[in-house]
This record gives structure tokens, sequence and C-alpha cells, in this order.
């Protein structure tokens, strides 16, 4: 233990960010030297490579790959115990923010979250991957991500570890072209059965809101199509007879970019919430109280634009 210093934890972590000894050294602000000083104690103590030297920079190890979530709560520990020491000031805050989403909101919130990043904060890089449910929450608890947003189909006050915020309420639309037959009058459940489906979904057939309230029906959704992500859904079925279930500020902002209309279902109390989440050793972080603030405002803007869509 008293051969680990922040510094080497530092130059850990940045070196599996930049894959260039030069690089660390001039973002941390060191001499070459003594960033490779810093990686042969590393390796010394871990008695392994970490780093692999490539034409390309440094390929680190299966090992390295091991401890970097490790290194990173650590040194998150560390940090948290000198928060509040200093004013946090957005438009010189150097760091990574990591979030974790559905394609729903990757494609709709992320993009205006980033843009308005942007503008207050530069030397923010945002990082987003496809997680959802409880696989973003367990990114947040290894410390993978900082914040995660979508929908949750389990009680969020039920873990203790986990801080959230009730972004807004949502609700299923059915979507397809403009021309589209089934759009000529009032849904009914029966139509919604027989209609040709696409369901948007990394991780093939799953059920919602929509197939619980066909179910009681006896009913359920013919789908014919399951792609990945929501462009693809979109650009299919602005061209097709499929028809996909949307949550409704989704359908109403991506009306203009694709030729879709949208109709409310015929469910009662289909009703979800759309939560941001984060772990609880984040929730006096300056930075993430920030970042809560910029999601506010990027959810009020677009519940304008859905608004005046509808």
């Amino acid at each position: 233990m008293r051969l680990i210093d922040t510094t080497i934890l530092l130059v850990f972590l940045e070196t599996m960010r930049q894959r260039q000894a030069t690089a660390v050294a001039r973002e941390m602000g060191l001499t070459q030297p003594a960033v490779s000083h810093a990686l042969k104690r590393l390796r010394n103590l871990y008695g392994d490579p970490l780093f692999l030297r490539r034409a390309h920079g440094l390929e680190p190890t299966a090992l390295a790959h091991e401890l970097e979530p490790k290194v990173r709560r650590i040194v998150r520990l560390l940090t948290e115990t000198l928060e509040g020491l200093e004013e946090f000031d957005p438009s010189s805050a150097a760091t990574d923010l990591r979030i974790g989403a559905f394609d729903f909101e990757l494609t709709g919130v992320i993009p205006e979250l980033v843009a308005q990043l942007r503008t207050a904060s530069p030397n923010i890089n945002v990082h987003a991957f496809p997680l959802q449910n409880r696989d973003a929450l367990e990114a947040l608890d290894q410390g993978q991500i900082d914040l995660g947003i979508g929908y949750f189909d389990f009680p969020l006050n039920s873990d203790a570890s986990f801080v959230s915020e009730s972004l807004h309420s949502e609700h299923y639309v059915l979507a397809g072209r403009r021309d589209h037959p089934i759009f000529a009058q009032s849904l009914t459940l029966g139509q919604v059965a027989e209609a040709h489906h696409l369901l948007v979904s990394p991780y093939g057939a799953n059920r919602n809101l929509v197939d619980h309230a066909l179910h009681l029906q006896g009913l359920k959704r013919n789908i014919q199509t399951v792609v990945p992500s929501l462009f693809a859904a979109l650009s299919i079925v602005e061209n097709t007879d499929l028809v996909v279930t949307l949550p409704s500020r989704i359908a109403a902002n991506n009306a203009g970019r694709f030729n879709i209309t949208h109709s409310p279902l015929p469910i009662q109390g289909g009703a979800f919430g759309i939560h941001a989440v984060r772990h609880r050793r984040d929730a006096t972080n300056p930075l993430h109280i920030w970042l809560l603030e910029k999601l506010r405002s990027v959810v009020r803007d677009q519940a304008a634009v859905a608004t005046e869509t509808n």
C-alpha cells in the first residue's frame, strides 16, 4: 500500500485514455521521464506490463482493463474528499462525463445536452453508452458511468445506493408513415394487434405497457421486424406498412425529420416515468448538480416543442 500514491493512479487512468506517454505528460503537466517512471512503478507493483508498445501507441493488457474501473472508483472517492473546497466553474472545468441511456434518450436528449455543454463548458467531454435499466444501475455502481437516463422498471427508492430524479412523464403512441391507413380514424386495440409492427430493441423481442394492455384483451402485437436503433426504425416505417410504438416525445420530435405521423394508443393508465439516476456517492458532486440543471433545461425545451407539435 505504501508504494501507491495518487500520481501513479492518475497516470494510469490518463494512459488508459490517451494511449500515448507524451500525451499523458502534456495533459498532466509532467515530464515524459516522470510518466515513464510512474508506469514502471505500476508494472513492478502489479507484476504485469500493463501497457504494450505498439506502432500506434500503448496497448493496455487484460489486467489493465480489469484494473481501470477499480482505480477509477478509488480516484473518485479521493476526489469526493476535496469536493466543496473550490467553487465549481463550468467554463474552466475539464473532465469526462459518462452517460448511460437507451436509444430513445441517446437520439432525443443527448444531442441537445451535448450542444448545451459544448457552449457552457467546451473542455467537458461526453461519452454516451447504450445502457438502460439494470445495466445502467450496475454501471453506476461500478463507477463506469456518472449518470443513467431513461425508464427503470422497478422502484428506484428500493435501493439506497442511488439517487433518482423524475425528468418527465411519458406515454406510448403508435407511429407510421403519414399516409398509412391505420391513422385514418381513432385506434382500437384490435387494429393495433392486427397491424404489422416494428420493434426497437437492441436485445430482441421484449414486452412493454402496450403488450400488457393487449394481453388483457387476449391480443398481442404482430411483430415482424426488430431493429436495434431508433433512426433505423424511423427510416423503415416511413417507407413501409410497418408501424412502431414510441414514446410520444420521440415521435413528435422526429415527425419533421421523417415522413411519419403518430396517434394516441387506446390504453388507460399507460404513463411511465423517465428518470435521471446517479450513485449516492455523487449526490453532492457540484459537477453532477450542474449537469442535472442542464438536463432539466433540455427536457423543458423539448416538452415545449412536443406540445407545439401535438
